[in-house]
């Protein structure tokens, strides 16, 4: 196994499924200092603070959507909220009430983590983009699945294996990433939105996200069983060969910041057009500069930035591999494979065929961008 750092260049959120409500599950409280914090309620506290004898008037509270604090003040006026949070989180979100948060993955012992899956489905995504490039012939076959629906199951299992035993992934270990406990801020998300008016800045559709802040560091282990792959296919296994860039950790860094290099440079070329005919994406391409720098700066078989989780959106989530597809007029095209895509993809895709694909991006309402992480070889 080999120890690899992770450091958070941006914020990233993984969920945990949670959506919590804002005065039930959390509240937003001040300082001494006026910063703002969220306090994430402990349910196993509220009990001895009110009194067992309270209960069905606690469970009436719940069903009413009783603001916590006032329900615990009712019968314990000198209770704080320390009395009944078990932990807080910075509040980026501007002080704006935004009914539910999205709470962050911790472990059993409330530590925010970062899975192994997270971490090798983005660098899955990144190898098969990065193959898919060489194979557009066989894509067009493989994109739709025996009842004719386009399907990234099918090129995946011609590219990797069809089933779990024969996927060479499996030989591709990646542990959990811990961080420590104190590290996790709340962001106000909200669109970069191709619209028809000019400002590109659309709040219509904010969602508080809780994170792991930017600026972080962990390790987790990492390897490419390459012994118990080369085993298990002299042994009768039908693998896959090995795709190209994991023959070794070195190699697939090096494959992994190539991949976020172009959808970068791709970012920054797009917005910068959309830029000159409207507002409001500067915040945007200054932010996705400095990400390219640091992407340009990584060490050659050493370091790679990667993005995963929450707000990556359509292109970093898939890697973009099918805008090899893409031509001037496949909006227009019902048989162009980019037209087939983009109508698999978008709900209610109908209603936009006007606008380009993906027309919208998430960030923080001050500009600041989720899931950039660096990977370094120990």
């Amino acid at each position: 196994m080999s120890k690899v750092k992770i450091e958070t260049f941006t914020a990233v959120h993984i969920g945990n499924g949670n959506l919590l409500q804002k005065d039930m599950d959390y509240v937003i409280y001040e300082d001494e200092d006026k910063d703002s914090y969220i306090g994430i309620i402990n349910p196993r506290k509220i009990l001895p603070l009110i009194g067992v004898e309270h209960l069905n008037d606690w469970l009436l509270a719940i069903e009413r959507k009783e603001d916590i604090r006032k329900f615990v003040a009712r019968f314990n006026k000198k209770a704080t909220i320390d009395d009944y949070i078990f932990r807080s989180i910075t509040d980026y979100t501007g002080g704006k009430s935004l009914g539910t948060l999205k709470e962050c993955l911790h472990n059993g012992m409330g530590v925010p983590y970062i899975p192994g899956s997270s971490i090798k489905g983005a660098i899955r995504t990144a190898v098969l983009a990065t193959i898919a490039q060489g194979k557009r012939a066989s894509l067009e076959h493989w994109m739709f699945n025996l009842k004719g629906k386009l399907s990234a199951k099918k090129v995946e299992s011609e590219l990797f294996g069809p089933t779990a035993n024969e996927d060479v992934f499996r030989f591709f270990q990646v542990g959990d990433a811990y961080f420590e406990k104190g590290c996790e801020v709340a962001y106000r998300m909200v669109n970069l939105n191709i619209r028809k008016t000019d400002s590109l800045k659309d709040g219509s559709k904010p969602q508080a996200v809780e994170a792991i802040s930017c600026e972080f560091e962990s390790e987790f282990d990492m390897r490419i069983s390459k012994a118990a792959y080369g085993y298990a296919k002299t042994h009768g296994s039908k693998l896959k060969d090995l795709p190209a860039g994991m023959d070794s950790l070195s190699s697939l860094f090096d494959l992994v910041n190539e991949h976020t290099y172009g959808l970068v440079r791709k970012e920054i070329t797009y917005w910068t057009e959309v830029d000159e005919q409207k507002s409001g994406a500067e915040d945007y391409l200054s932010n996705m500069k400095q990400i390219l720098d640091e992407v340009e700066k990584c060490k050659q078989g050493k370091e790679c930035i990667l993005r995963l989780g929450h707000g990556s959106g359509w292109r970093f989530i898939t890697g973009a591999w099918a805008e090899m597809f893409r031509t001037e007029d496949w909006k227009d095209d019902s048989n162009n494979m980019y037209h087939k895509v983009v109508w698999a993809s978008r709900p209610k895709a109908y209603q936009y065929q006007e606008y380009d694909f993906p027309k919208s991006r998430r960030l923080d309402y001050e500009g600041c961008l989720l899931g950039f992480v660096k990977l370094s070889l120990k």
